[in-house]
This record gives structure tokens, sequence and C-alpha cells, in this order.
């Protein structure tokens, strides 16, 4: 009896170790794959969302869709104010004037856009997912609501183990990248493009790390709309979106950020009209992009600000504390 309970015990012991074993060895060809991606961004809010290399690329799907980062899901479920869309909405409302305006009034707050495209469909599996039900909700409806799901998104939602594998060797990989990269410094290349996201309210860092900040002058109204069909479209699969969010329609703002290539507007207000939505579109000259498609961080700043100024009545009555008028100057908010 005790030769069989021997015989186990080394058996476990050595599935543990050579378990342990493919562990370090995957982790550590994981980090040589991705010395190049910048560590500049790192701190204890934020995390390693996307990075230019093949062996490493998107990891904010999947690190949100399965809570990975440490207080990610505890926030978003905590904000009262949802941003969603794509990653013209991380372009749009990654500012610091969205952040103080939400400070000051003491309103938690998440933007949780994505990149590579995706829109209704994946934010609504994650929404789904958590149970996610904020109080006011913002969606860049340009027009958002589509089936549209991109290879990362659909890569998270199917969950496959090859995909979860290599999801936690990401999450690993920053914890080793981080510390290689600041005791060791000459080994970390730091020349691949890379995006930094807030765990704590989703905003991304992206302006240096990712991209310099460049100066497209939107010069004129934009030409692209959707055809009537499918407008129609967005329309069936919005309703049944904020079917399932279950949330005061008055309370679901749909905007549409400046560009210069979507009318963005144009949708958004038709798509508002049909929904039976709230809408805002700030009036704001002079705005620039960096590439025709996303504000760049001085426009996002100037834009940003009067988006959320103008929310104010919205959060006053979709909110239970006090909320500042529509000039931002009337009342403060206190959380509970």
């Amino acid at each position: 009896m005790k030769s069989l309970f021997a015989w186990r015990y080394y058996v476990a012991l050595f599935v543990v170790c050579a378990a342990v074993g493919i562990l370090i060895g995957s982790l550590g060809q994981m980090t040589i794959d991705n010395l190049k991606c910048r560590s500049t961004g790192y701190d204890s809010e934020h995390f390693l969302a996307y990075c230019r290399s093949q062996m490493y690329a998107d990891y904010e799907h999947g690190a949100l869709f399965y809570g990975l980062e440490p207080s990610v899901i505890d926030n978003i479920r905590r904000a009262k104010v949802l941003f969603v869309g794509s990653s013209k909405v991380q372009a749009g409302f990654s500012s610091k004037a969205v952040r103080d305006y939400f400070n000051s009034i003491n309103i938690p707050f998440f933007v949780l856009g994505f990149g590579y495209g995706d829109e209704s469909t994946f934010a609504q599996a994650l929404l789904k997912k958590w149970n996610i039900s904020p109080k006011v909700l913002v969606i860049a409806a340009d027009p958002f609501f589509s089936e549209k799901l991109s290879p990362p998104g659909r890569d998270a939602i199917e969950g496959k183990p090859a995909f979860l594998w290599r999801l936690l060797l990401k999450s690993l990989f920053q914890r080793v990248h981080r510390a290689v990269c600041r005791v060791a410094s000459d080994v970390c290349a730091e020349s691949e493009p890379t995006i930094f996201r807030s765990a704590r309210d989703g905003q991304w860092n992206w302006i240096g790390p990712y991209t310099e900040e460049r100066s497209v002058l939107i010069d004129g109204p934009p030409q692209l709309a959707i055809s009537q069909e499918e407008l129609a479209t967005a329309q069936k699969l919005g309703a049944n979106f904020l079917d399932q969010i279950g949330l005061d329609r008055r309370c679901v703002v749909l905007t549409g950020t400046p560009n210069s290539v979507l009318d963005s507007t144009g949708i958004a207000a038709a798509l508002a009209a049909s929904l039976g939505t709230s809408a805002i579109f700030p009036a704001v000259d002079g705005l620039s992009t960096l590439d025709t498609v996303h504000l760049n961080l001085a426009s996002a700043e100037r834009w940003s600000g009067q988006f959320v100024r103008a929310l104010g009545p919205i959060l006053q009555k979709c909110i239970s504390e006090s909320a500042p008028s529509h000039d931002g100057m009337a009342g403060i908010a206190t959380a509970k």
C-alpha cells in the first residue's frame, strides 16, 4: 500500500515539474520574442494592451473578457458611465478632460472601446458575460451596431485552449517584461509601437508609445455614409443590444467622433432618432485627427471636454447623485 502511495506521489511530482518546466520554457520564449515591445507605460494602473509584435499583438480583448488584469472587471462594474465603441472611442475619450471631469464630480467611468474595428458583437458578449449595467451608456454609433467580429474578439469569445494558453503567457510576460526592462534596459529595444490601457478607467495611453501626435485637419464635412439597408440592420441590432442592457433609453447617449472619412454625426443622429435615445454632438471648430479617422490628442481634449460638460443634464437625470448642469458648474456629485 505504501509503495502504491509513493508511486502516485512521484508520478504527481513528475507531472507538476513537467508542467512548471513547460510554463517556464514557454514564458521564456514569449519574453525573448517580445522584448522589443515598449515598457515605458507600465505602472500600478496600466497594462500592455497591444504590441505590434507577431507573437504578442492584441491582449486586451482576452484580458477583459476573462478578467486577467487585477481590478478591471470590478472597475467596469463600478462605472456609472460607460463608453463603448471602436478605437475611435478610445482616441476620443482617452483624455485628461474626461478624467478630470468625472473625478471632479466623483462619478466612476470606464472607456470600453476596442481596436481591430470591433463593434457591438464583442461589446454585447462582454457586457453579458460580466453582467455589467451602467447608469449611463455612451455609444459611438457610426454605426457600432453590427455583426462584425474581429479575429481577437472571436478568439476571446470562442476561448479555445491554444488561445487561452497564449493569453496566460501574455499576462505573465508583462510582469517579466516590466522587471527585465527596469533592471536591464539595454536588452529592451523599445522599438515596437505599443498601447497601454488603464485598469482603472479603460483609457488608452497610446500617443507616444504607439504613435506620435500628428495633426490632419478636418477641413470639411465627411462624405461617406451607410446605405439604407445597413442603417436598417444597425437599427434592428441596436434595438436588441439596448433591450439586453435594459437601460432607460434616455440614459443611452449616441454620438459620433469627428473625422474626415465617415459621416459619424449623421449616422448616429439617425440611429438615435429611430432607437429613441439621447444624442450629443459637440460643435467644436478646428479639430484634427492623427490619420483622418482618430482624433489627435489635442483635439480629443477639446472635443471630449465639451462632450462631458454637455452630458451633465443626463447625469442628473440618470444617476441618483447630484451632477453638474450643462455649463459644468452646478453641483458636485457624491458617490455612494
